[in-house]
């Protein structure tokens, strides 16, 4: 299965991995209106908002630093996702007397949730692997992210998927090396979510064993300082609703320990 005719030793880095993990999700797709749809996955622009959170930046003040030129970011579903459509009562609050919904005015919206295949006894669990070329950030996000053995460290934000209703917690993976090839893999499993334009072809005679459900998403990746998708900020994004490996030749890939195979968001 695996492939060795790529070409290695392109770039060694450490790369720390953590989980994202709640009971539910809304992760607003950039175009939806008055019925707002979610991506089944945490779009890059997500992920880098929640690492900046949790390193006490001030909001819309990190898009350039967490650009696709000075960072990497690779996702994965770990376990198998659905999505269901709610009604949302929406108030109107102008001040704080009318939070408990005194104001008479509220309307309905029809919202998008990703939850656990297994909604009473699951949990939405997503891996996610982090590079940053500037040694201050990965040691601080380390730091925090290992501060407590049963929580995780923030100088800012409480981690929320999405929305801060959707309010969930952050799990510590570890710390690996990771090697950066490019070329012909030959066949790899990847673990992460892989960009379409950098797929040569998925092994589906390789998936017969597992119950696939594969899904291509347009995903967002970065944002100019006006928070506007850049040129090259949208991307589609290949990946397994029920969290499996998939077998494919890639273009671009790292090879992190443990023989475990993932390919950046861009």
């Amino acid at each position: 299965m695996e492939g060795s005719a790529g070409t290695g030793g392109i770039n060694i880095m450490k790369i720390i991995s953590f989980y994202l993990k709640g009971k539910m999700a809304h992760f607003r797709r950039y175009y939806s209106n008055s019925s707002a749809l979610t991506y089944s996955i945490p779009p890059r622009t997500t992920i880098a908002g929640i690492i900046a959170g949790l390193l006490g930046w001030e909001r819309d003040t990190y898009y350039d630093t967490f650009s696709l030129k000075n960072c990497r970011i690779a996702v994965a579903p770990v376990t198998p996702i659905k999505k269901c459509v709610h009604k949302l009562n929406l108030l109107k609050v102008e001040s704080i007397n009318e939070l408990n919904g005194s104001s008479g005015f509220h309307t309905q919206s029809a919202t998008e949730f990703v939850f656990p295949f297994n909604l009473r006894n699951g949990w939405l669990s997503y891996q996610v692997w982090f590079y940053h070329q500037d040694l201050a950030i990965m040691s601080q996000l380390e730091i925090l992210l290992t501060r407590y053995t049963t929580a995780y460290g923030s100088q800012g934000i409480s981690m929320a998927l999405g929305p801060a209703y959707n309010l969930g917690w952050i799990e510590y993976a570890g710390l690996a090396e990771g090697e950066e090839f490019t070329g012909d893999s030959g066949q790899e499993l990847i673990r992460s979510a892989i960009p379409q334009k950098n797929i040569e072809k998925i092994g589906i005679k390789d998936m017969f064993s597992n119950e696939y459900r594969l899904v291509r998403e347009e995903i967002p990746m970065e944002f100019d300082k006006n928070r506007r998708i850049t040129s090259t900020g949208l991307s589609n994004m290949i990946f397994d609703l029920n969290g499996n490996v998939i077998p494919a030749t890639v273009s671009r890939w790292v090879r992190l320990d443990k023989n475990t195979n993932i390919t950046w968001m861009e």
